[in-house]
């Protein structure tokens, strides 16, 4: 082999290795973008098929219900669910809003719709728990994790007048990984109430949106 032709066959190569590196990034590059919507529905589906099975059994469900005039599309006058940006607004409203729903003086919480990241947190009282209650606390604790994800995320949440391919949130990057829902869109519709063998208690909500 000559010397050019050895230095064509240099070149070559060379040509065929950038090539190829460039097809792997770019498929790489279609790999790591996904579709938001598709993103959307794989995590609904995770969420849907999340188990509680490390928190113990559960002893009891607790319903939240608002009371509404508006008997066309509530026939029993109750709305199934309370909202959570605006609990204030539903607690004069919330059905049973004083009963003693949880007899047991501390449980811990947990919040994991919509996020990557679950969140917990513990109540405590003397007297056991109410609905009007645990719907203040749940609705503060909510507004806290999305003001913190907003101040701990570098992807930060598309304003609604701006969005244009979706009308859901985007993912954003956080402590806490909230993707595909605002606050305005969440409603609690019930709590489940776990007890493990050492009797402490967890509640799992059931989030809509």
């Amino acid at each position: 082999m000559t010397i050019s032709n050895l230095n064509m066959t240099k070149y070559f190569i060379l040509a065929l290795t950038i090539l190829f590196s460039s097809c792997n990034g770019q498929t790489s590059q279609k790999l790591d973008s996904k579709d938001p919507i598709a993103v959307i529905q794989e995590n609904e589906k995770k969420a849907a098929e999340k188990k509680s099975d490390n928190l113990g059994v559960v002893i009891s469900t607790v319903s939240f219900q608002v009371k509404t005039d508006n008997k066309k599309d509530f026939e029993n006058g109750l709305i199934p669910w309370a909202s959570i940006e605006n609990a204030k607004q539903d607690i004069p409203n919330l059905y049973k809003k004083d009963e003693v729903v949880i007899k047991e003086n501390s449980v811990k919480i947990i919040i994991d719709y919509p996020l990557t990241n679950q969140y917990e947190f513990t109540l405590t009282s003397n007297k056991g728990f109410t609905r009007q209650q645990l719907l203040e606390e749940i609705s503060f604790n909510y507004f806290k994790i999305y003001e913190e994800e907003e101040k701990s995320a570098t992807v930060k949440t598309i304003p609604i007048d701006k969005r244009t391919t979706m009308y859901n949130r985007n993912q954003t990057n956080g402590i806490y990984g909230i993707w595909g829902h605002d606050i305005a869109d969440l409603v609690l519709s019930e709590i489940q109430v776990f007890k493990t063998v050492s009797g402490q208690i967890f509640l799992t909500l059931d989030i809509e949106s």
